[in-house]
């Protein structure tokens, strides 16, 4: 599928937020609404860039002038560091990228940033990794509602699945999955054009994710990073780690 940055619908209801590159820390979130009712999957890697999302969604979808509940698909920062921006919302993830959420703090994003000039060649590679970002400010806001394994919700008449598939690229891997609307939200489950890493594993828990995904009933999916996917993208990331 092409390329299309920003914000876009792909599907009755179901919008996909792009961001461009889809490396190092450009991460892609979506939307859920139904009648006056929403869910936005993941914020992303910093304030500013996350409240631009949210404003682009609320310019295209009125629902979306107060976001209901938020799932973080997973703990790394490029999903969750926005999250202070929806305080008011209902926050959902898995127990375990709860208990990981806390392991790499934005302060350290920070510090780290601040640091990198004087620490040579890891320093220039992290700040071409992460310079783009900027990590002041951010108060880290946990969900506060948790599950293990699976958990469905209502967004208006619209139901979600969520199902736990991680340890593999973290260790509470969520994805979110609208049945009827045949689209699934894989957060990091799936790097599309960009190369996957494997923070947790084992890669046998990645392969059994791609099998899972590829036994689903999708048209489209949202992947963490890079551009819209369908089931080749996963055929072709499973065979990837086979090898």
């Amino acid at each position: 599928m092409s390329y299309v940055k920003g914000l876009q619908e792909v599907g009755e209801g179901l919008y996909a937020y792009l961001q461009p590159d889809g490396g190092w820390g450009w991460s892609n979130a979506g939307l859920i609404a139904d009648g006056d009712s929403t869910l936005l999957v993941d914020t992303l890697y910093d304030l500013a860039l996350t409240e631009q999302m949210l404003q682009s969604m609320r310019d295209a979808v009125p629902a979306a002038a107060r976001i209901d509940t938020l799932v973080n698909t997973h703990a790394n920062g490029d999903h969750c560091y926005g999250n202070q921006l929806l305080a008011g919302a209902r926050i959902v993830a898995s127990e375990r990228t709860v208990e990981q959420m806390t392991e790499l703090p934005p302060e350290a994003m920070a510090a780290l940033i601040e640091q990198a000039p004087n620490m040579g060649e890891l320093g220039a590679f992290f700040l071409e990794c992460f310079g783009a970002f900027d990590f002041s400010g951010i108060e880290l806001l946990l969900p506060e509602e948790t599950f293990n394994g699976e958990m469905s919700m209502d967004v208006g008449d619209r139901r979600l699945e969520l199902i736990e598939v991680g340890p593999a690229h973290t260790r509470g891997d969520t994805l979110v999955y609208d049945r009827a609307g045949r689209v699934l939200f894989s957060g990091d489950i799936l790097f599309c054009g960009a190369h996957p890493i494997a923070w947790a594993g084992p890669v046998s828990n990645w392969i059994a994710a791609c099998e899972r995904i590829l036994a689903m009933d999708v048209d489209v999916i949202v992947p963490g990073h890079g551009p819209l996917a369908g089931s080749g993208d996963v055929r072709e990331l499973k065979a990837y780690f086979e090898y």
